[in-house]
């Protein structure tokens, strides 16, 4: 029984620290005093260099400077930073994978591997295109955790209000964002309620504990997601959704940032 206990404290301190949601590092970041059309106009002016540019060298700098903006200025553990930047890779990795290998004759493949009644290959352009992917994907997913570990979804949607986006789009985003935390709340729940009845505490029944998990899910997510509807018919909701957004001066700090990137790119582009 103590050693049951033990697991469940260790459970227990694991999930807390993993329901750290990228709102709570955008409430916390020291990048969140920035001007917030100017952080978004960054972001995405820094996914349009990586894409542009299609250098390898422009998008290794890109992923360092990003990842230096996020955990040096925003103040974010280098740690947590990493474990986010798993989540997109998974995905990242996959998709190069798709473009790396080759399947047919492979004549002049610099690796073939017979599979079946053909050949797995890799190529020299191939391999070219998958480490530009690489580079292009992990450039754009740093600029953008650049924006969203810094920047609160409420801000980011009233920005892109002011720039003319259509507002069903932006309500769209807004009750997406906003059920995804709901489910993520949900599960979070469930895992605390299971694992204070030890329903964990061995293989069979975390295999019984998590497939009653996933048949709870979608119901109680339902109901909690009809409870945020009406709170939000309480308070006056008539199809468009208004944020309270603070105005934050743009400084000669940041400004000097995003030069400093910009006169990178420039360099190496020059340079390569």
């Amino acid at each position: 029984m103590e050693r049951d206990r033990r697991k469940v404290h260790h459970h227990d301190h694991r999930n807390s620290h993993r329901h750290v949601s990228v709102d709570s590092y955008a409430y916390i970041s020291g990048l969140k005093d920035w001007n917030t059309p100017f952080k978004v106009s960054f972001a995405l002016l820094s996914i349009l260099a990586v894409i542009t540019a299609d250098s390898p060298v422009v998008s290794v700098m890109t992923i360092a400077f990003m990842g230096v903006l996020s955990i040096e200025a925003g103040r974010i553990k280098p740690g947590d930073y990493f474990r986010l930047m798993l989540v997109p890779s998974a995905f990242i990795i996959t998709g190069g994978i798709a473009v790396l290998i080759q399947v047919g004759a492979g004549a002049e493949s610099l690796l073939r591997i017979p599979f079946f009644s053909t050949n797995l290959y890799i190529t020299e352009e191939s391999l070219r295109q998958s480490l530009g992917l690489f580079g292009k994907a992990f450039g754009a997913v740093s600029a953008l955790y650049m924006l969203a570990l810094s920047t609160p979804m409420g801000e980011i949607i009233s920005t892109l209000g002011k720039v003319k986006v259509p507002s069903i789009i932006l309500e769209l985003m807004h009750l997406i964002y906003r059920y995804i935390f709901i489910l993520l709340e949900t599960n979070a729940g469930q895992k605390d309620a299971a694992q204070s009845r030890l329903g964990y505490c061995d293989m069979k029944t975390s295999f019984r504990t998590f497939g009653s998990e996933l048949a709870n899910l979608l119901i109680l997510s339902m109901k909690k997601s009809g409870e945020y509807y009406d709170a939000l018919e309480s308070r006056g909701y008539e199809g468009n959704c208004l944020f309270w957004e603070e105005k934050r001066k743009l400084t000669k700090k940041q400004v000097i940032w995003a030069a400093a990137y910009a006169g990178a790119v420039v360099i190496l582009i020059i340079l390569f």
